[in-house]
């Protein structure tokens, strides 16, 4: 019993420490969740929308890979299984490139494939890091967490995805064939995503979800959506404008966030209270665990020597 709490500790000290690490991570993603969004207005309207806001929007994605790259050098990958650091290696690898491809975005020596390609690829590379946390937890309850939590921040990717091809489609004036197609399939799947919440997301998680993600922006952005997706069959996007989708499904991924946070709160939460609840078991039975020995001890040397006594003395 000693040992399977001293175990327990650990093991809810290292999912704690990721879990730690996972909204720095996470930052960095939804900074370039936005990125990519006006990249692909900027580079399909040639440079007419976003050339006022991309620059901030650089910086403050900037702010985020530098917190990450210092919480990365203080991190202590050896505690965990190679895959993790191999995972955190390869996306600071393709986060490495980001300027590069800010240089082609530029100069619009890109294509919109070819931008989104690159950001959705750095950006599920940072979310692969995330998904290590399954391997640090051997309890029911904090996988059920990290399920909801994994789930959650993938359908949020999506929806950031979703913003990148409607600002492409909206930029152009048209919604070719490829990006339409993508455009649906990406609110298919964060449907999808969503229900696998649901399964392993608690009551409360839930609810907050209900509650936080509606109102004016949400019910704007499917309106805006079912246009997008009629316009093959209507030829018009009704005036939409590359900017205002973008910002508007932007308030709505925002929201999307405050529930993101929330549960990486109660991730945080939860594995903290099993740590310390472990922490106060194992001290309790190691104090228990010795007196039973001393006792034991005592009762042994009395015993032994109520029988060698006599013996000795005959």
């Amino acid at each position: 019993m000693v040992v399977e709490k001293y175990q327990t500790k650990k093991e809810m000290g290292r999912v704690l420490e990721l879990a730690e690490l996972a909204p720095v991570i996470s930052a960095v993603a939804h900074e370039l969740q936005k990125e990519r969004g006006m990249s692909a207005g900027f580079v399909s309207s040639k440079g007419k929308t976003f050339a006022d806001t991309l620059p901030t929007q650089r910086k403050d994605t900037d702010g985020s890979r530098a917190k990450l790259l210092e919480a990365v050098e203080a991190f202590d990958f050896a505690a965990y299984a190679p895959s993790l650091d191999s995972a955190t290696k390869q996306a600071l690898a393709n986060v490495g490139k980001l300027d590069q491809m800010r240089g082609q975005v530029g100069n619009l020596g890109v294509t919109v494939p070819q931008m989104a390609k690159y950001y959705t690829g750095t950006i599920v590379s940072l979310l692969g890091i995330v998904d290590q946390m399954l391997l640090a937890s051997t309890d029911d309850d904090v996988s059920k967490e990290i399920g909801a939590y994994i789930s959650f921040l993938q359908g949020k990717e999506r929806a950031g995805i979703e913003r990148a091809m409607g600002a492409a489609g909206f930029g152009s004036g048209a919604f070719k064939p490829a990006i339409h197609g993508k455009f649906q399939q990406l609110i298919a799947m964060q449907d999808i995503f969503l229900s696998r919440f649901a399964i392993y997301a608690s009551d409360d998680q839930k609810a907050f979800l209900q509650s936080t993600v509606t109102g004016a922006a949400v019910n704007e952005v499917n309106r805006m959506r079912k246009i997008a997706i009629d316009s093959p069959i209507t030829g018009t996007l009704d005036g939409i404008e590359s900017g205002y989708w973008f910002k508007t499904i932007t308030q709505k991924i925002d929201l999307l966030k405050e529930v993101e946070d929330k549960i990486a709160s109660d991730l945080q939460t939860t594995a903290a209270s099993i740590e310390s609840t472990s922490h106060t078991a194992f001290l309790l039975l190691a104090v228990v665990t010795l007196i039973l020995l001393l006792v034991t001890t005592g009762v042994v040397y009395s015993i032994v020597t109520g029988i060698t006594r006599p013996i000795t003395n005959m």
